[in-house]
């Protein structure tokens, strides 16, 4: 046996590729406002995906290291071969004809392809790329197309070749979700992970999180959960035997409900429901509940593929302003067409259906073609956007119709990582004094918006929107922002300054 404080043992290689694999978005953040300060919603949800997406620093020198590994091969790789292996410790005993190995102190077991055993204490064989940990380890992966782990555990046991393995008393993260659990099992497409739960609130004790005797985690795919529990603190919320997330479409495993309060509805409360049928189809459901008007919910059948997005709607939904609609039912259909490569894009947007408001009945029915070109790079931070829409909107109840061209341009600016701004114009044929509903529309044809963000810290930002009646020349609407992040939730403040109004809307980190 040979002994030595450090040892390079290279026996192969199976992957190829070092490049950090593609991260999933966030929940997204869509801005209700007069003013179109939603032109600005990038900001936050750059700021929700960056929370998402972060990979520990140990991860980073990871990548680093296979990278350094990867330049200090002796040898030609052989992809039919095992993957590389650094080994080190204080103690290393190493049998080169058999490829057992042992070593204690300040273990590390490093693989070309990003995974990383440490530990004081392991023993296992370098031929057939087998280790195992008696006491405590600790494991760290940023492996392409494998989830990203960073987790303590006890008695592990892995095969690098294999990508097998297993480990007790298990804590740490996996991807976006804090985990714990009484065993984990790896293999090559999925994790599996016993008696655990999972959480996306980093607190020791964490505000809220769900409890299941068994969770698949399918990375990029799905995740299942069995005899699933949903806790707010320590009180359990609801149960389900099984429960399925769709990791491809950005779904969390609980989303907790919202709440919130505006002058129109008073307090109110909301929880939304993906439910997947297929991969393209699924049941979307809003449970709203307001104290002025009870329940105002909403569901709707969707379908998407590469021909559009197909909606099967009813239910109440509430505009920007506060202005509640009933349809019931109505089908909506919306495509994108991009122009082969030209730097214009076609919209299509199709809706028909019953719509009730304040004891007006219509067969709503309208027609929607846009024209749109690519952002237009300005220089310093500058982009434009242009559009031109032409509609057209049917109502049954009085036989009327509303038809013609609409356009807008807008143009914003990041002028730094605190500060980014925006000035958009607009006309639209359409507006509450000629349409039957007062409904996502203003009571003006021609606007000027404008607004602003600064970020005061990484816990605070303002947004100031303001919007124009250009046809009188007067301040139409004012807006106000403030979103503070605590620890495991975040309150956006709105306070409506022409209307003297606050709105809020108090929710759990979607990160």
């Amino acid at each position: 046996m040979n002994r030595t404080t450090k040892a390079l043992l290279c026996t192969g290689l199976v992957m190829a590729s070092l490049a950090v694999p593609e991260m999933a978005a966030a929940s997204r953040y869509s801005a209700s406002t007069d003013t179109n300060a939603d032109v600005l919603d990038y900001l936050e949800n750059n700021k929700r995906s960056a929370r998402t997406n972060a990979i520990a620093d140990e991860q980073k020198q990871l990548i680093h290291d296979a990278f350094e590994m990867r330049k200090n091969l002796r040898d030609p790789l052989d992809p039919n071969k095992n993957v590389p292996v650094a080994l080190e410790g204080d103690e290393l005993f190493y049998d080169q004809h058999t490829g057992d190995f042992y070593a204690t102190g300040s273990v590390n077991i490093t693989s070309l392809d990003a995974q990383r055993f440490q530990t004081e204490e392991v023993k296992g064989n370098l031929e057939n790329t087998e280790i195992n940990v008696p006491g405590k380890g600790h494991v760290v992966q940023i492996t392409p197309g494998q989830a990203k782990i960073v987790v303590d555990g006890y008695k592990i046991q892995y095969n690098y070749t294999k990508k097998t393995g297993k480990m007790e008393d298990v804590s740490g993260k996996i991807d976006h979700q804090y985990i714990k659990g009484k065993r984990i099992e790896m293999y090559p497409d999925k994790i599996i992970v016993y008696d655990g739960y999972l959480t996306k609130c980093s607190a020791e004790h964490p505000d809220y999180r769900s409890t299941a005797s068994k969770i698949e985690i399918y990375p990029g795919d799905r995740m299942v959960c069995h005899d699933v529990k949903f806790w707010l603190a320590d009180v359990p919320v609801f149960s389900a035997k099984k429960h399925t997330v769709r990791l491809d479409k950005d779904e969390d495993v609980i989303e907790m409900p919202r709440i919130g309060y505006n002058h129109d509805d008073g307090w109110w409360l909301s929880k939304d429901f993906n439910f997947y049928l297929t991969k393209n189809l699924y049941l979307n459901t809003e449970l709203f509940y307001t104290g002025k008007y009870g329940f105002h919910s909403h569901g709707a059948v969707v379908y998407e593929n590469n021909l559009g997005k197909f909606e099967l709607m009813t239910g109440y939904y509430e505009s920007s302003n506060n202005k509640w609609v009933k349809k019931a039912p109505s089908f909506r259909y919306t495509k994108s067409i991009p122009l082969s490569d030209t730097p214009f894009t076609v919209g299509l947007k199709y809706e028909r259906g019953h719509w009730s408001q304040n004891n007006i009945h219509s067969m709503h029915t309208y027609y929607g073609l846009t024209l749109s070109h690519a952002p237009i790079d300005l220089g310093g931070n500058h982009k434009l956007y242009l559009s031109t829409t032409y509609s057209v909107t049917d109502e049954s109840a009085n036989h009327s119709r509303i038809k013609g061209m609409g356009y807008a341009a807008l143009l914003r600016r990041d002028v730094d990582d605190r500060w980014s701004y925006y000035t958009r114009y607009s006309y639209t044929q359409a507006n509450n004094k000629n349409s039957v509903f007062d409904y996502d529309l203003d009571n003006y044809s021609r606007k000027l918006s404008a607004g602003f963000s600064y970020k005061i810290n990484a816990r605070d930002r303002v947004l100031v929107g303001t919007a124009f009646d250009m046809s009188n020349y007067t301040l139409a609407d004012m807006d106000v922002y403030w979103f503070h992040d605590f620890h495991c939730l975040q309150l956006i403040s709105r306070y409506r300054a022409k209307r003297h109004q606050v709105n809020f809307t108090l929710q759990f980190n979607p990160w």
